[in-house]
């Protein structure tokens, strides 16, 4: 290992000397043929952005559940830490393994893991290229880009596998990945999640790795200090987050920060309220997701003041010290403190969230998507937590024509909207009109949709947030039918929305 970073010294820092600077790749899930089958969608839209992750062959897939095979891993790092031009021109003078010739493809990208120490051979020489890698593996490929030493945090010898998991954990590099145990080989998908994750992630170091002693043929550290995170004072860094460290101007500095300053992330709501973030690369939008890790919980049925009593419970909803309540209506502010004149038109307030209130409220019913999202982080301004209330209708929408290659776009009309208004539909009038909206090849999949294909849609700012096939049943009997109520086919009881038009 010392002869081989002898050897690839120079070479590796000239690569290094660039390692800031990135190129934009104009790449993301939507791009891919096969980005309907992606799970990790945020993930991949990311990483293929800046240029970590790549589609496969020809590049016209992702195949986002292939396996990550160890050079795929070798040649992601290098990406994450010099961007994908530079990474591309690093070279082996000599073959890095027995079985990685000088002129394979990864073989630059083998060659500085193993000189960074960010990822060994299998034994014998060799390093086994195709081989599958597993979460665990990854996870410690990740740590070792952050700065976490090998040695100093046990992630070496017979034990590695148990301090590595140990600290990926504390790391939280498993965040996004639900209960996926990280000794199972990963795919292309998820290893773009764990990518993701340590773009936002701090760096470490250490003040003093201490002194390495050999006994019996291995290396043993001592006198190394704990590692601490990489900081500064300078504001303007932080595209990822602000966090500092506590009772000190000193911020943190995330792994994005430091290899892609392009990359920008950026809290703030969506067309609906909801709260959510929002990834820039090159002050281009990437695309803006809704932050579910604060949901705390969602109906689709209507919703009585009692329910949401007794959900969010005393402490939060009788608490208007140290909570603020935000309530919406497909994206309309509707709530008002009733202690204020501001006028604004209420669909419900606080105190309407009451363990006697049984009656349904806010517009929520059948088929209306209730999602209430509590933020336990205080504001920085009000110092208050927030509690977020989304209510979201859900309308019918059939395809007026094919879809127009010339406008790029297929025009809509959407079923149970007030035709003055695409929002005004909140008090459930009896008279609703049906209205013509227009969805954009720039936001949404529509190049195969044909006149009268049915549609189900979000809608809110006035224009469709979210578009999505609607299932229809064919060749059935329906056997019963009571008209705003339900509807029963082969034995199947279907309820109406309450936006339902017939």
């Amino acid at each position: 290992m010392k002869n081989l970073k002898k050897i690839l010294s120079l070479v590796l820092a000239l690569a290094m000397a660039l390692s800031l600077m990135t190129v934009a790749f104009a790449k993301d899930t939507g791009d891919f043929a096969d980005g309907d089958d992606v799970t990790y969608a945020e993930a991949v839209d990311v990483m293929a952005t800046v240029g970590v992750f790549n589609g496969v062959g020809d590049g016209t897939n992702f195949d986002p559940t292939g396996k990550l095979t160890r050079e795929q891993a070798a040649k992601i790092i290098t990406y994450m830490i010099m961007g994908q031009a530079q990474a591309d021109q690093l070279v082996a003078t000599i073959a890095p393994y027995a079985d990685v010739s000088a002129d394979r493809w990864s073989a630059g990208a083998i060659a500085y893991c193993a000189s960074e120490g960010i990822m060994n051979g299998t034994g014998n020489g060799k390093f086994n290229p195709t081989g599958e890698l597993t979460g665990l593996q990854f996870a410690k490929m990740l740590l070792g880009a952050l700065g976490y030493d090998a040695e100093i945090e046990d992630m070496t010898g017979t034990a590695w596998g148990l301090s590595t998991s140990k600290l990926a954990y504390e790391v939280g590099l498993n965040d996004g990945l639900g209960d996926l145990s990280l000794t199972q080989v990963l795919t292309r998908e998820q290893a773009a999640q764990m990518a993701l994750t340590t773009m936002k992630t701090p760096l470490v170091r250490y003040a003093d790795k201490g002194t390495e002693i050999t006994v019996n043929g291995a290396t043993v550290t001592f006198g190394a200090k704990q590692a601490e995170y990489v900081t500064t004072t300078i504001a303007k860094t932080q595209t990822i987050s602000d966090r500092r460290l506590s009772n000190s101007s000193h911020y943190t500095i995330e792994f994005a920060e430091k290899y892609c300053p392009k990359l920008e992330l950026t809290a703030g709501e969506d067309a609906f309220g909801r709260p959510d973030y929002t990834w820039t690369y090159d002050k281009k939008k990437i695309n803006n997701y809704v932050d579910f890790s604060t949901l705390y919980a969602e109906y689709t049925t209507e919703v009585t003041g009692k329910d949401l009593y007794d959900l969010l419970g005393k402490s939060i909803v009788e608490n208007e010290k140290d909570y603020d309540f935000k309530i919406y209506v497909n994206g309309e502010d509707r709530y008002a403190d009733p202690s204020s004149a501001s006028g604004v038109d209420t669909m419900f307030n606080r105190t309407a969230l009451n363990r006697n209130n049984k009656a349904a409220i806010g517009g929520t019913g059948n088929g209306v998507l209730t999602q209430i999202f509590v933020d336990t982080d205080a504001n920085a301004d009000t110092e208050k937590k927030t509690v977020t209330i989304a209510v979201i209708d859900t309308y019918l929408a059939i395809a007026k024509a094919d879809y127009n290659e010339k406008k790029d776009e297929v025009s809509f009309e959407v079923y149970g909207i007030d035709g003055n208004s695409a929002n005004d539909t909140y008090w459930k009038d009896a008279d609703k009109e049906k209205k013509t909206l227009t969805a954009s090849g720039e936001d949404f999949s529509i190049k195969e949709i044909k006149e009268d294909d049915a549609y189900l849609v979000n809608v809110a700012e006035g224009a469709i947030q979210i578009l999505e096939k609607a299932e229809v049943l064919e060749d059935t009997t329906l056997s019963a039918f009571k008209l705003g109520e339900n509807v029963v086919s082969d034995g199947t009881t279907y309820h109406y929305a309450s936006t339902a038009k017939y």
